[in-house]
């Protein structure tokens, strides 16, 4: 796999994470309970790795590891987004938006260690 795309992929994951997250956030389904809420943090986390593995191949032709899209999701989710989602001043236009820009670039930042041990790997082989 290319370090691009470990990157691509990486960004395209926070980005979904944060989208779910302000479903969840406009839904009110985290103020039901705690079961609710963890389960319903548990399909944010993972759905996006999974919608990643299946499509981004179709897209660029690159296969991505699900060892590299669930711990991205995981790290994404607990610090820039659950952070940013709990401290928010309230669910308007603007502050969603943010959000899933905060987790774009989250994920974007969390797959930087997958893309350069990747690159460090193929430039060794070389």
């Amino acid at each position: 796999m290319n370090w691009k795309n470990i990157l691509l992929s990486g960004s395209i994951t926070g980005g979904f994470i944060g989208s779910l997250m302000c479903l969840n956030l406009l839904s009110g389904v985290t103020g039901i309970g705690f079961k609710v809420a963890m389960l319903s943090f548990l399909v944010v986390i993972l759905i996006p790795a999974f919608t990643v593995k299946r499509i981004f191949p179709k897209v660029t032709g690159d296969d991505v590891s699900l060892k590299h899209l669930i711990p991205i999701s995981f790290l994404t989710f607990i610090l820039p987004v659950f952070g940013a989602a709990g401290g928010a001043p309230n669910s308007d236009l603007d502050t969603l938006v943010t959000l899933v820009l905060i987790s774009t670039i989250g994920g974007l930042f969390w797959s930087l260690p997958f893309a350069g041990w990747n690159f460090y790997k193929n430039s060794r082989k070389n």
